[in-house]
């Protein structure tokens, strides 16, 4: 099911810009980040605070086709950080878009360095892909 969605940009120019943008089947997942409990898992600035990915809902969406993100390895969270993935945004996975290659820099894995220091791929932005 493909759903077509409108979006008027800000001024470009003096001009608005409107782009369509086609959006394919969603699903919905727990999100990764407060492992589905809709509250911040690190309990800043309080073990109140709702998690900043979901907004306190505990799932999140995300586009398919999807796979699990090979930065933070469906965690959602930077390694040994209280930070969200850069490369999924701490959803904990990644939408994989069509017509897409390998990454020549990370191989695919979306990571570069050692195992030690895993970085995310400044090239595919830690999706292991790039437009072909």
């Amino acid at each position: 099911m493909v759903k077509k969605v409108v979006r008027t940009l800000p001024k470009s120019r003096g001009n608005p810009v409107t782009v369509k943008v086609e959006k394919g089947e969603v699903k919905t997942l727990k999100c990764a980040y407060c492992n589905g409990t809709g509250k911040d898992p690190w309990g800043i600035p309080s073990p109140l605070s709702n998690c900043q990915v979901c907004k306190g809902k505990g799932t999140i969406q995300i586009e398919k086709p999807d796979e699990t993100c090979p930065v933070c390895r469906g965690s959602g969270n930077q390694r040994n950080k209280r930070l969200t993935c850069l490369a999924c945004g701490g959803k904990g996975v990644i939408h994989i878009k069509k017509g897409m290659k390998e990454c020549p820099k990370c191989g695919g894995t979306g990571v570069t360095g050692s195992t030690g220091l895993r970085n995310y791929c400044l090239k595919c932005k830690g999706k292991g892909l790039i437009p072909a």
